[in-house]
């Protein structure tokens, strides 16, 4: 991945802010956990007592770095290019160029090309991640429920 134009100091927690923090991470692991976090409501006040909710973008910025500061990480935000290169993309996904450069070709993820070099919107990169997750955790709890009728034919049989 290219050297951002910005980077920000990394921030490690104090031994005093570590209680808070994990206090904080408990907190907003709730949201996550209920799924649509309707009980978790967050908002910054300001000097002047006005207040303005939390956007869910920046709400799951503040857990990521609050649960890797309560496990005493130090954190530092990395501002990402919105095109991203095949080998920046192929990072993000966690996956080789070449499979990325399949993903590209059989239209899985679009794509521009800017002269010899392709280039991947971040927003459709972020769209298929998503689409895989999804996918997996629907093939997970097939294969549980598998593993479940399995077990029950078998506690049948043997009794």
């Amino acid at each position: 991945m290219t050297v951002p134009k910005i980077l920000l100091d990394p921030i490690l927690p104090t031994e005093a802010e570590r209680k808070a923090i994990e206090l904080l991470d408990k907190m907003l692991s709730l949201k996550t956990e209920n799924g649509d976090g309707e009980a978790l409501k967050l908002q910054i006040v300001g000097i002047g007592g006005e207040s303005i909710a939390l956007p869910e973008s920046l709400y799951q910025l503040l857990h990521q770095a609050a649960h890797l500061m309560a496990a005493d990480r130090a954190v530092s935000l990395v501002p990402i290019e919105q095109n991203l290169t095949v080998e920046e993309a192929a990072i993000l996904l966690n996956v080789s160029q070449h499979f990325l450069i399949k993903l590209l070709s059989e239209g899985e993820i679009k794509y521009v090309n800017a002269g010899f070099d392709r280039r991947i919107d971040l927003a459709d990169l972020m769209a298929y991640k998503k689409q895989r997750t999804v996918k997996r955790r629907e093939i997970l709890r097939e294969l549980a429920e598998l593993s479940q009728e399995e077990e029950l034919n078998e506690n049948r049989v043997c009794s």
